[in-house]
């Protein structure tokens, strides 16, 4: 008799103990194994039966971040500005995505979609937001990054939001071992010869402290010339600022995707400027241009744009590794 009340209890224990899941622990529905939850940026939970097939990004730096993440057939649809050649970092991986839609789409577009995932960023349209959110579509909110840690916390939480933790560890070394190498040799480099960049935009100088520039300016051993300059974000620097800072090196971009206007034509009024003459950048020629998606690199991207301006800036330095 004790024997049989003994194994009755053994049963017991091993139907509600960790050996099974317990009913209340995962959504009707789901397959054991495939369950998971996030939390976004906002605090939101979100619930997943299984890994999202049907991704949409609404900014183009989430798309850099999802084509590196997951399989291309797994996003429902790709900006416009993410396959134009002339701008972006990614058209070769966007034009295998046969749905382009403009940069900001209405919900009714998203919602004809039939996305299982929608990723906005915190600073979209509020109502926008509870929009989607209204017509039962699941909604993650990411942060704009504003510094290379917030950049890779956001690729590690997309990447658990999507369930592909694995590959966003890949995208995470890849990432680390691009700024570690700057580490490296901006180290090795004598304070004396570190160099002092003020960047342009078609609107003029840009790179307030607050911003994510200048986080990659310190990544690459430079001083933003910007927030030297005590540039508020919103505002203008103006010329006698600019040769107050007298700084060493100029940058531009080879294009521009959110502003009106030839970039080469601006470059070079700026270069020919009377007021400007007197600073080093133009008496000595230190002029860099970069691409344009890397001036705010809110992606895995933001490597490659801490290794071009400090190869431009350094290059005798990085021509010893190089060779």
């Amino acid at each position: 008799m004790r024997s049989i009340i003994l194994i009755m209890v053994l049963i017991t224990a091993t139907l509600t103990g960790c050996g099974v899941v317990k009913d209340t622990e995962v959504p009707s529905g789901a397959f054991l194994g495939e369950y998971y939850q996030v939390t976004d940026d906002k605090g939101n939970v979100l619930e997943f039966n299984k890994k999202p097939t049907r991704i949409y990004a609404t900014t183009l730096s989430i798309e850099e971040i999802l084509v590196d993440l997951v399989p291309l057939n797994r996003i429902v649809a790709i900006s416009e500005p993410a396959a134009d050649t002339k701008i972006s970092l990614i058209a070769d991986k966007a034009a295998h995505i046969s749905v382009k839609l403009p940069q900001k789409a209405s919900t009714e577009k998203i919602l004809s979609l039939k996305p299982d995932l929608v990723i906005v960023q915190e600073n979209s349209n509020a109502a926008f937001i509870q929009s989607l959110k209204d017509v039962g579509l699941k909604v993650y909110i990411t942060k704009v990054p504003t510094t290379v840690k917030m950049v890779r916390s956001r690729i590690i939480n997309l990447a658990a939001a999507v369930g592909e933790k694995q590959q966003g560890g890949k995208i995470i070394n890849e990432l680390d071992n691009k700024t570690e190498t700057v580490k490296k040799v901006i180290g090795q480099i004598p304070k004396s010869e570190k160099k002092n960049l003020m960047a342009y935009s078609l609107l003029g100088v840009f790179g307030s402290a607050e911003g994510l520039f200048h986080d990659i300016c310190i990544s690459a051993g430079v001083t933003n010339g910007a927030a030297l300059a005590g540039l508020v974000r919103g505002e203008h620097l103006s010329k006698e600022k600019i040769v107050e800072v007298d700084p060493d090196i100029l940058m531009f971009s080879d294009y521009s995707s959110t502003q009106e206007g030839d970039s080469e034509l601006f470059r070079k009024e700026v270069l020919d400027d009377p007021a400007l003459q007197s600073i080093k950048a133009i008496k000595n020629k230190n002029i860099i241009i970069i691409k344009d998606r890397y001036r705010y690199a809110a992606s895995q991207y933001i490597g490659d744009a801490i290794c071009d301006i400090a190869q431009k800036t350094y290059p005798e330095y990085f021509d010893q590794i190089n060779n």
